[in-house]
């Protein structure tokens, strides 16, 4: 009888095992989707409009405000870039 448990307890330890393996590459495969960089990526872009909308910045750094408003351009630009290609990739590979 030790033995039989002994082997489902080894059972559970290697589900257990396989079950976090397969976590980390759901993780992994999450952080390399396209959808998930450009929601990070948008994700910036609209918090950093709403700062600059809403004036948030302290008078101790005078210039945050304006590299704020240069990053939001340098980004906005290279999302809009980026949707372009993953759109047109999109249509070749239907083809």
């Amino acid at each position: 009888m030790t033995s039989i448990s002994e082997e489902i307890q080894q059972l559970h330890l290697r589900i257990l095992e396989l079950e976090n393996q397969q976590k980390e590459l759901d993780e992994n495969d999450k952080k390399t989707s396209i959808e998930y960089n450009f929601k990070v990526i948008n994700n910036v872009l609209n918090e950093k409009k709403t700062n600059i909308a809403n004036d948030r910045y302290s008078k101790s750094v005078p210039l945050a405000r304006y590299y704020d408003q240069q990053l939001v351009a340098h980004l906005d630009a290279i999302y809009n870039i980026l949707h372009i290609v993953d759109e047109r990739l999109k249509k070749l590979e239907k083809n």
